[in-house]
């Protein structure tokens, strides 16, 4: 369904037309892609695209009964990178929507500064994707059976095969930090902002497809949950500071603040577990790219001190972060009192003198208000 636009249409093919009806151009591809799925001259190539690749059936405990059912595995490969693509348009069309139809109606609303419409439109884009992630996360963690069993994180590597939802989270979830790339342009993110914003979205990318094609997806779907929950307090807080809440706001920063620390052990903690103690019990010296096997030190070490040094790369920000609102709230609180005291002692001197008007017989005399 194409979005719709208000007001005077930019001219056709200028860089203010794809800005503007980026949604609606995305769509149309999804549309081609589905389009080609109906035919069957182009039927295979489409379902590249659209259907999940890799699949690896097996019979479920090797059952000879008919009416058994079929345990479907994937793995990955190459033809994912067709599926990521699709999935990516798929997302610029739904951050289209959100932003549209709820984003821009509460900004027009409300009149924010540049510096909060930017953090209101990335919040409010980011907040519904974190929590659809924590509740399939959670889901796909109690069918995986990967707590309170924590030895599932490292018994049994290489994972090389994955359930449909499993897999199809991980393609998401790299299609998403995908198309935020090309969101900075659509949404015309100021250059200030923009360095910050691509460190951010291509160490999401650079994780969660390592993960993903080192078949370390048990590890790294635990932690991405245990990391998105703190993301959800702080994006939801950040948006009602942005709507004028402050006090509610208020108490959200502090509990995001309570639970950013517990992430980061616990992130720290399971990755030293798995990578250090779990896999190196099982560490196999036939390392093979193609069947999957990438436990040896070189790369159990590289993965435990990347997670290590982002972690405390996220604490040292986190800290900065702290320190920062101190400042500035101490700055504020000196104001309001330099400014009660003026104001104290203002009316101190205006009551003297006119006590002392009062003393000598004669009343101040009071100038006439325009």
């Amino acid at each position: 369904m194409p979005l719709r636009r208000k007001g005077k249409s930019p001219p056709f093919l200028s860089q203010e037309f794809f800005i503007q009806n980026h949604g609606d151009i995305a769509s149309c591809f999804c549309m081609v892609f589905l389009i080609g799925l109906m035919l069957q001259a182009t039927r295979n190539a489409a379902s590249l695209f659209i259907a999940v690749q890799h699949n690896v059936t097996q019979n479920a405990n090797d059952s000879t009964d008919a009416s058994a059912a079929l345990n479907v595995l994937y793995n990955n490969g190459w033809k994912d990178l067709c599926g990521i693509f699709f999935q990516m348009l798929c997302w610029i069309v739904v951050q289209a929507v959100i932003q549209e139809y709820v984003l821009d109606k509460v900004n027009r609303k409300l009149h924010m500064s540049k510096t909060k419409t930017s953090k209101f439109n990335d919040s409010g884009n980011m907040l519904p994707i974190f929590i659809a992630s924590i509740g399939v996360g959670i889901d796909l963690i109690m069918k995986e059976n990967l707590i309170p069993k924590i030895q599932s994180l490292w018994t049994g590597y290489p994972h090389t095969e994955m359930s449909f939802m499993l897999k199809l989270f991980f393609m998401l979830q790299v299609a998403y930090w995908l198309h935020m790339f090309p969101e900075l342009y659509f949404m015309k993110t100021r250059k200030e902002e923009i360095p910050q914003k691509v460190t951010h979205y291509s160490l999401y990318m650079v994780f969660i497809s390592a993960a993903y094609v080192m078949n370390f997806t048990r590890i790294a779907l635990v932690l991405l949950v245990v990391h998105y929950i703190p993301e959800v307090v702080f994006h939801a807080s950040r948006i009602l500071h942005c709507l004028g809440m402050f006090e509610i706001a208020q108490y959200g920063f502090t509990v995001w603040s309570i639970l950013f620390v517990p992430a980061r052990l616990i992130t720290i903690t399971l990755s030293i577990l798995t990578f250090w103690f779990g896999l190196g019990k099982a560490d196999q010296s036939a390392f093979s790219i193609a069947s999957g096997n990438f436990n040896n030190p070189t790369f159990r070490l590289a993965c435990l001190l990347a997670v290590i040094l982002v972690q405390a790369w996220m604490a040292w920000n986190f800290i900065t972060f702290q320190v920062k609102r101190y400042r500035e709230r101490s700055a504020v609180t000196q104001k309001k009192s330099r400014q009660d005291q003026k104001k104290k002692g203002k009316k101190e001197k205006k009551s003297k003198d006119d006590g002392d008007a009062v003393q000598n017989g004669s009343p101040k005399p009071r100038l006439k208000e325009d």
